[in-house]
């Protein structure tokens, strides 16, 4: 339409230049001369009239479409996921770790809020669960419920497989879920310290949040609300004495270990070092279960604790610094077992 309206207006202003014309050039200074005849001036005059109507219409036309533009509601940018209630605090963007002294104490002030503000959010966060939250909540307790089902069972089966070389692959990781854990992040903090990288200090700084969190919630909540009886006290059966000492579900060291290990697994490029942390992490599952100090549902409870705290403060620092989250792999119930999902 706007190419017609200037295609018109050029053809009006041109068609008097490149028109014939045979009477004598009129001086610039002298009044315009009328048409020669009635006709002329009635052809003029219709001229004009449709040029004006015509740019009229084309004026409302846009000026509708610019109202129906200007009304129509913007698409709001697309949500990848739902953002954690409460927010994380904000954070100073990634950089190299300093070495002043007013720089470490000033971590060491936010590394304070970061303890309070997740440990929050890790208690209340079952209150912001969404559907999803909830499957993966229902697989979870699927397979624990299996497992404890059978724990009598497979307690024997251990059992009858300990030998001594089991006993000596026991007492040469369990530690991993203990000292060996705490040990381990305070290594990555020092490196990442020394050779100022800001990846290294993360992980050091996530894996001591995660054990620490990880344990507390484990020994001085869940196993004093469920009060399970070990397996060497219970000779095998299940019993359950709430708010009593009995701490065999879950499994701390299983807890601790499987938290560190998740920390580090998605912290860490490539597949190396996330293989080895949570191979060292099933093992002392598996030196739980050998020592008799835990149930196969134990352990199970412990891991999948471990791992949902881990990936939670991971999940959630990451958002605090303006990260893009990291896919998750997550066990959800389907029709006759479980399934595994990816999220990116």
């Amino acid at each position: 339409m706007k190419s017609v309206a200037v295609l018109l207006i050029a053809s009006l202003v041109a068609s008097p230049l490149l028109a014939d014309d045979t009477t004598s050039p009129v001086d610039a200074s002298s009044p315009m001369v009328s048409p020669r005849s009635a006709t002329e001036r009635e052809e003029a005059a219709f001229m004009v009239s449709f040029a004006d109507s015509f740019l009229a219409a084309e004026a409302n036309m846009d000026a509708a479409g610019s109202d129906d533009q200007s009304a129509e509601p913007q698409p709001s940018p697309q949500v990848t996921e739902e953002p954690q209630k409460p927010a994380p605090p904000k954070e100073p963007p990634p950089k190299r770790p300093s070495l002043k002294p007013a720089d470490f104490w000033k971590d060491v002030k936010i590394e304070a809020k970061r303890y309070v503000a997740d440990s929050f959010a890790l208690v209340t966060a079952p209150l912001h669960w969404n559907v999803a939250d909830w499957e993966r909540a229902g697989g979870a307790a699927i397979v624990i419920g299996g497992l404890m089902l059978e724990d009598r069972h497979l307690d024997h089966e251990f059992q009858k497989w300990r030998s001594t070389f089991t006993n000596r692959v026991s007492d040469a990781t369990t530690s991993f879920g203990g000292g060996y854990g705490v040990n381990t992040g305070v290594a990555f903090l020092i490196v990442g310290y020394v050779f100022r990288s800001w990846d290294l200090r993360e992980t050091g700084r996530e894996t001591l949040e995660a054990g620490f969190l990880s344990n507390l919630l484990d020994k001085w909540i869940l196993k004093r609300a469920i009060g399970r009886e070990r397996p060497q006290v219970s000779n095998g059966r299940t019993v359950f004495r709430p708010g009593s000492s009995n701490g065999s579900f879950p499994s701390g060291h299983a807890t601790e270990a499987f938290a560190v290990a998740s920390v580090i697994a998605v912290r860490s490029k490539g597949w190396v070092l996330p293989t080895i942390a949570y191979t060292a992490a099933t093992l002392v599952a598996f030196d739980r279960v050998n020592d008799r100090v835990h149930f196969p549902s134990d352990v199970a409870a412990g891991a999948i604790l471990g791992t949902a705290v881990g990936r939670f403060l991971v999940a959630r620092h990451r958002r605090a610094q303006g990260l893009k989250p990291s896919p998750t792999v997550t066990l959800v119930p389907i029709r006759g077992g479980l399934a595994a999902k990816v999220d990116f």
